[in-house]
């Protein structure tokens, strides 16, 4: 699985909802999706698309686009992209969030590319050559690709970014466990200078051999595996000493589409067409990520502040709505491939009981924080994965846990906490009282945190939250994990690769496993599903995985959501999007009316 990334949902949360009416047969605004929950008015208008790969996107048009502010059609030569506060990680091997993550994805293009129909492409290689045994996929580079400075992109080049990745003190997300290379273990503990299973052939041409082949190993070469120019990064590495590239992270140096001009942190991210991307120099010359949250993303959108606003916007019909009335906004809205949850640090005493995550998922009203959050746009989930994901349980022979506040105290009182005097549950002399971690500004955490107090009360647990930045949050996740923090719960969400397998996230090694979850039956599913080559057992693995997770409870699986770009009627190239690829992916493709 590719490194997860860590998001946080931002949008307007909805006070009330307006009443709306759906329309004739006549009107053009009947959905062909009869799973979209959205009744529209008829004032609202959502087609689906047209293309080869998204019929199942819903496209929200311009009804009056000559009304755009004079501001942004004034704006001839610079693409604004609204998102929430990157953490400055300008490292595509190291970005622990999706805004870093955003940023990055302009400035690195990978060595595989996901299509929009969720296959694997080229991308700077052509499609591997794989041996009999598929354990060797031999690479060939395209010619035409480039450093930002002109300088070729060689074999050299990859060769320095495995070794990167191997390196005993790198610290990024790259799953390189599960990928096993021959020999990455002897170079990251120093008792080899080379990687066994590394080998260039020649400046366009080298080859990877895993120790042994596994369904996703070619999923390990797409998308997020962007390499590192050897000629700038590797310029003064030192085998072990890999941790001293972080001084890179502010002063970014890549391949893509755009390059790194500026970084303010808190504001904005500005970047610079890149006349040697190998697909071909961006229509639009300057590209600004600027920082936006929920107070102030509509009015920003309504003045002509900013152009597009990435999955920032939650799909609600009232916000729908009101992006109609502004008249010059464009939208586009797919399934999410991801999910919102929960963590739970099993690293807590009181959190490695089975009864009390039980009792947190009964004693908590999912439904009516989703609802309240999302206005009927999100569904709630009891396991970690989309279904998008061809690995989704048709069946859903899974636990599911409805809201039921009894069987939750019940769950509690066989697990030996009573009540106390003070209504607060009681065990050995300790308070069931749950330190919660909530990123503010957050929408969500404004309707789950008001919810998880209430209803946890009433079974006699005391949640005290405590509010942060994103990135806090973040850090403060890390150093639970080395046991320098104490939280219990903390609300966060995940973006999903294409490969269902999540043994990063779950297994009890897992490089993501920030929580301390361990499970040895998980363990075992994990490796394999990996392992099995068959997809139609592939999936009933992940099936009993899925079974095993939502009864065992790493974390409280809360939803899966629409996501919706949203951009204005002067900016082209947008069309076309899926769970599996967006706009982001073709920023070159973007250009002004």
């Amino acid at each position: 699985m590719k490194k997860r990334k860590l998001i946080s949902i931002l949008g307007l949360v909805l006070g009330f909802m307006f009443v709306v009416s759906s329309c004739s047969s006549s009107d053009s605004s009947q959905l062909d999706n009869p799973d979209f929950a959205i009744q529209p008015s008829d004032n609202v208008v959502l087609t689906n698309g047209t293309g080869n790969y998204d019929r199942e996107t819903l496209y929200l048009s311009a009804m009056l686009p000559e009304t755009l502010p004079v501001n942004s059609a004034n704006r001839k030569d610079t693409l604004i992209i609204g998102i929430i506060s990157p953490n400055g990680v300008f490292n595509p091997l190291l970005e622990e969030s999706q805004y870093d993550s955003d940023v990055n994805d302009a400035m690195w293009a990978p060595l595989l590319e996901i299509n929009y129909d969720g296959t694997i492409i080229e991308g700077l290689a052509y499609m591997p050559e794989i041996s009999e045994d598929g354990k060797t996929y031999t690479f060939t580079l395209k010619d035409d690709i480039k450093w930002q400075d002109g300088t070729p992109i060689t074999s050299q080049d990859f060769d320095f970014t495995f070794k990167y990745i191997m390196d005993k003190t790198y610290t990024g997300r790259f799953e390189r466990e599960t990928l096993n290379v021959l020999g990455w273990e002897a170079y990251r503990d120093g008792t080899s200078t080379e990687i066994e299973g590394f080998k260039i052939i020649d400046d366009k041409t080298f080859s990877v051999t895993m120790a042994s082949p596994n369904a996703k190993t070619l999923a390990y070469f797409s998308k997020d595996l962007k390499p590192l120019a050897k000629h700038v990064y590797g310029a003064d590495y030192v085998q072990g000493n890999a941790k001293d590239l972080d001084k890179f992270n502010r002063n970014p140096f890549g391949n893509g589409a755009y390059k790194f001009v500026s970084y303010k942190d808190g504001e904005e991210v500005t970047l610079v067409a890149n006349e040697n991307y190998y697909k071909g120099a961006p229509k639009i010359k300057n590209l600004v990520f600027r920082v936006v949250n929920e107070t102030n993303q509509m009015l920003l959108l309504e003045n002509g502040d900013v152009d597009i606003m990435a999955s920032t916007v939650a799909v609600t019909a009232e916000n729908l709505l009101l992006l109609q009335q502004l008249g010059f906004i464009n939208a586009n809205i797919v399934e999410f491939l991801g999910y919102g949850y929960v963590a739970i640090n099993h690293n807590e005493p009181i959190m490695q009981d089975l009864n009390v995550r039980k009792a947190l998922a009964y004693g908590l009203d999912r439904s009516s924080v989703v609802e309240a959050a999302f206005g009927g746009q999100a569904n709630v989930i009891d396991i970690p994965q989309s279904t998008v994901s061809w690995a989704y349980p048709e069946d859903g022979d899974y636990t599911h846990y409805e809201y039921n506040p009894e069987k939750a105290k019940q769950l509690l009182e066989e697990a030996g906490w009573k009540v106390g005097s003070d209504g607060i549950r009681e065990k050995d002399g300790v308070k069931l009282s749950l330190k919660f971690l909530a990123s503010s500004p957050n929408p969500v955490n404004d309707v789950l945190v008001p919810v998880m107090i209430d209803n946890y009360k009433a079974i006699g647990i005391e949640l005290k939250a405590e509010q942060m930045e994103f990135r806090t949050l973040v850090d403060k996740q890390s150093e639970a994990k080395e046991g320098k923090f104490s939280y219990h719960l903390a609300f966060l969400a995940w973006s999903l690769d294409i490969d269902p397998d999540s043994t990063s996230t779950f297994a009890s090694n897992g490089a993501n496993n920030k929580v301390g979850y361990s499970n040895p039956t998980v363990d075992k599913l994990l490796n394999d599903a990996l392992n099995e080559m068959d997809t139609t057992k592939r999936k009933e693995l992940y099936a009993q995985l899925y079974k095993e997770i939502s009864e065992d409870l790493p974390y409280l699986f809360l939803y899966q959501r629409k996501d919706m770009n949203v951009y204005s009627s002067k900016v082209k190239g947008m069309e076309g999007g899926t769970p599996y690829r967006s706009f982001k992916d073709e920023l070159e493709k973007i250009s002004f009316e």
